[in-house]
């Protein structure tokens, strides 16, 4: 079984794909198990701001918000055993890791701030992202350190 990545919202199909690409990518170079399902939406400004003001108290726009629906920690593989997966599980027989909230003229902004291509920008935050669900943080500065490192090791393995 693959897993399955969900993508949608107003953005180029090629955009979409690379998307989708990387996220598996992630969780196959992270150990992941197969099987599961990521969502990732594409959206406005206003509505980045909207969610990002509900979840986080933070009434202002950001490129990409995620939303993990387990509680793994940094470096641990999910355990699709265990008896508390079944509640993240899709009809499909999948299981629903996370959400990811992308704002698509953030991501303009940034790639063209940063001096990279659009493709590499989303590349870059989509990693981020994949890392956050499944449970890397940079809260702290050690914490900050060791998920660095896998983005920077995942960024030099995923071509796109």
């Amino acid at each position: 079984m693959e897993n399955y990545i969900e993508v949608s919202g107003r953005v180029k199909k090629s955009l979409k794909q690379i998307a989708k690409s990387v996220a598996s990518e992630v969780l196959i170079l992270m150990k992941q198990p197969s099987g599961l399902e990521i969502a990732i939406e594409f959206v406005s400004e206003k509505e980045i701001k909207r969610i990002n003001r509900e979840f986080r108290e933070i009434d202002k726009i950001t490129d990409v918000l995620s939303f993990p629906s387990t509680e793994l920690k940094a470096g641990e593989v999910l355990n699709l055993s265990s008896p508390e997966i079944n509640i993240l599980k899709t009809v499909e027989g999948k299981v629903h890791i996370g959400d990811m909230a992308l704002c698509t003229k953030q991501l303009k902004r940034q790639a063209k701030e940063f001096g990279n291509t659009l493709e590499a920008e989303l590349k870059k935050l989509v990693i981020h992202s994949v890392l956050h669900i499944i449970g890397y943080d940079h809260i702290k500065d050690e914490d900050y350190i060791i998920m660095k490192k896998q983005e920077d090791y995942l960024d030099s393995q995923i071509k796109i």
